[in-house]
């Protein structure tokens, strides 16, 4: 996440979202927050987030962290039952080790291949040689094992288009793919080391990598992308964190937009729904079940609330907030 460049937050404390231009509600999940810890580990900076599967009582996910690693999460009945980091195993170990930074970003699941895909923000003076987005196969192709055996650099073509906007430490903070397409959104176009008022997403194909569409976000009222998330042909989620918005875009089949519709995000301190923090939203992705994720990477400048509010706060909770813990969002999607 692109830290020196964020606008200041738009502050919504509501449990319930109506969208715009559709008929749907979000509601926030009593439950959540929840501090992404266990007893025995924890992520950091956690940037990226996709849901993989449910089975028996559980939900498996994986996460990122934008410092280079990645993990296997698996909730239970509204709580973190584990956090378990994936190894880079065989010939993946050292494939990062040149980086100048392991900005890990975005992370998609494809649940129709197994293939998994992770977005690598570029930084150092020749930071496009490291932007890009990265396939991972897993060991038996099964993510449960916990073992990347294979990574692959995505070429997407043309290249002049892909690295148009690209720069330093500003990537492809959201990606998504549905059955026949990828869509990536791009943090935000830079001007003078700020973020300008809008950025892009680009729509490949996914059996060539052909940039097909540039959709500015200009007329949709979004100023960043820093997730994203299909949950439907033809059918986007993604988060704009600079105005601490989810917002969801429906396409036709020429990836003209039918409709575009934004929500509000709430910022509840994990078990404090009367108190608030500032999160910042990074990552959205939806289960089997209807139901959205957000994960937050803590923007460190601003992430310790106040004393006035941590004089109300346990230790615990204090003492989450002082060590940078990252949470996890829930949010029931309601169809009228």
């Amino acid at each position: 996440m692109t830290r020196i460049l964020i606008f200041s937050f738009i502050f919504c404390f509501n449990f319930l979202s109506v969208a715009q231009n559709e008929n749907i509600t979000l509601l926030s999940n009593e439950n959540y927050p929840l501090w992404l810890k266990t007893n025995h580990s924890r992520t950091d900076q956690t940037s990226g987030i996709t849901f993989i599967k449910s089975e028996c009582d559980k939900k498996y996910f994986l996460v990122a962290d934008d410092i280079g690693f990645i993990h296997l999460l698996i909730l239970k009945d509204d709580t973190i039952f584990s956090i378990e980091k994936i190894l880079f195993v065989d010939s993946t170990f050292y494939y990062f080790f040149n980086f100048p930074k392991k900005d890990f970003e975005e992370i998609a699941f494809d649940k129709k291949t197994g293939d998994v895909y992770l977005s690598v923000e570029g930084n150092g003076q020749n930071y496009n040689d490291y932007v890009g987005i990265y396939k991972l196969t897993f060991k038996d192709n099964d993510v449960l094992s916990k073992r990347i055996t294979s990574i692959e650099k995505m070429t997407f073509i043309p290249s002049n288009i892909f690295y148009k906007y690209t720069n330093w430490n500003v990537g492809y903070e959201g990606f998504a793919l549905d059955n026949n397409y990828f869509y990536l959104g791009l943090e935000g176009i830079v001007k003078n080391y700020v973020f300008a008022d809008n950025t892009y997403i680009f729509i490949a194909n996914k059996s060539d990598l052909n940039i097909i569409k540039e959709i500015s976000t200009k007329n949709l009222g979004i100023t960043t992308v820093c997730g994203l998330f299909s949950d439907e042909d033809y059918s986007l989620w993604g988060i704009d964190r600079n105005n601490r918005k989810i917002f969801h875009i429906l396409f036709d089949e020429n990836f003209n937009v039918l409709t575009s519709s934004k929500f509000d995000g709430v910022t509840f301190i994990p078990g404090y729904h009367n108190l608030n923090y500032s999160p910042s939203y990074e990552s959205i992705t939806i289960d089997d079940e209807d139901n959205i994720y957000i994960v937050d990477d803590p923007w460190k400048e601003v992430f310790i609330p106040g004393q006035e509010i941590l004089d109300k706060l346990d230790n615990a909770t204090i003492n989450n907030f002082k060590e940078y813990i990252p949470a996890i969002f829930k949010y029931k999607i309601t169809h009228h």
